[in-house]
């Protein structure tokens, strides 16, 4: 691949005109790059306004035929020549080992997640909501669960009486296994977004219920004001305390802390006897030393697997193949020494295994075998 060549490859990802494969490549050599080189940054923010800049052109071109070109390289007139042989060696060195060294993890193709969930009733019956047709799932009292066109679950309530067959504390569960996500409107309007391998309890009535949550796993939360009831969230001893906002709760029993991120409004993260007040664009972990820490965060990339993509932000292996694995459903297992190397990138949830393996093993010297639903780590 020549100069000019390259340019046009640039050019054409600026605009959103190149391929997923010729996509993939510019965005691995930009976290290749950033990752191992001193680029010369401003500060800080700069490198991540222009991360930020370019997985909103990734989200505008998922979502519209459309192709909005968005500036994503101000600096690529400073060191062109520089960049593009930087590039040019980066590219055929990747594209000669993906034709010509055998993967192991391209044995056997594992099909990113769904939507899918179980519900369960006040009553204690249950329904899988995804192999359900649209429309009228359940009645319970003088409230309707309904699944629309989307897949997603909304409450709706008749109006006939005030709770929930006479009974505000009834309750219903919502379990998204591995391999899934889904989306609700519970029965006070708020919304929610949850992630793999997440359960849910919630009032299954508006009038007279308290809105307490019982979370174990993560959800994105979109909450419907109201002053005299204020919306919680507990989980694994932490609660998340407000009134109208949107937030994210990640609560997973094998991270043993809770993170809790704000994205609008306010929110009040207690643990025992402690408590912090959140701004937009801070986050709190909570954990077993039952303090709770604040720091600033990109509120952006800690929401992105709410729009269906892989941000990791500087996390080593374990915390990356957690993810991995409650989304493509597999067991990861270590063979020898846990290897070091920590990540940065995005990725979509949308595509397959093999390929996010792929991704993982060009960023680093990593080696993974795939046998089924099994993934072993070789350093």
């Amino acid at each position: 691949m020549d100069e000019a060549a390259l340019k046009d490859l640039l050019k054409r990802y600026r605009e959103g005109n190149c391929t997923e494969e010729e996509k993939e490549s510019v965005e691995l050599w930009f976290d290749i790059t950033s990752a191992g080189t001193d680029w010369n940054w401003e500060s800080g923010a700069q490198k991540e306004n222009l991360r930020a800049n370019m997985l909103q052109n990734i989200h505008a071109g998922m979502r519209t035929p459309e192709h909005r070109p968005v500036r994503l390289w101000p600096y690529i007139g400073v060191a062109a020549s520089v960049m593009i042989m930087l590039f040019a060696g980066w590219y055929f060195y990747f594209s000669d080992k993906n034709q010509h060294t055998p993967k192991e993890y391209q044995q056997v193709a594992v099909a990113p997640g769904s939507n899918q969930a179980m519900l369960t009733l006040s009553d204690g019956s249950e329904v899988l909501v995804d192999g359900a047709t649209d429309g009228l799932l359940a009645s319970d009292g003088p409230v309707r669960v309904v699944k629309r066109q989307d897949g997603a679950l909304q409450y709706e309530n008749t109006g006939k009486t005030d709770d929930i067959t006479g009974n505000p504390a009834a309750r219903n569960t919502l379990s998204v296994p591995r391999g899934g996500t889904f989306q609700v409107t519970l029965p006070d309007g708020t919304r929610a977004w949850l992630n793999s391998a997440t359960t849910m309890t919630y009032p299954a009535g508006n009038s007279g219920a308290e809105r307490l949550i019982e979370l174990s796993g993560e959800a994105y939360f979109e909450v419907s004001p109201d002053k005299q009831r204020p919306f919680k969230v507990r989980s694994n001893g932490t609660e998340v305390k407000v009134t109208g906002t949107h937030f994210n709760v990640t609560a997973y029993s094998d991270d043993r802390q809770v993170t809790t991120t704000l994205a609008e409004g306010s929110v009040i993260v207690s643990r025992n006897d402690q408590s912090k007040t959140l701004k937009p664009g801070q986050q709190a972990v909570s954990g077993a030393a039952e303090t709770i820490d604040v720091y600033a965060v990109d509120v952006e990339s800690a929401l992105a697997w709410k729009d269906g993509y892989f941000v990791f932000e500087d996390q080593d292996l374990q915390s990356v193949m957690k993810m991995v694995a409650r989304w493509y459903d597999v067991e990861v297992e270590y063979q020898g020494t846990m290897p070091q190397q920590r990540f940065g990138g995005t990725f979509s949830k949308s595509k397959g295994l093999d390929g996010l393996l792929s991704y993982l093993e060009q960023l680093s010297n990593i080696h993974f075998k795939q046998q089924g639903k099994k993934i072993t780590i070789m350093k």
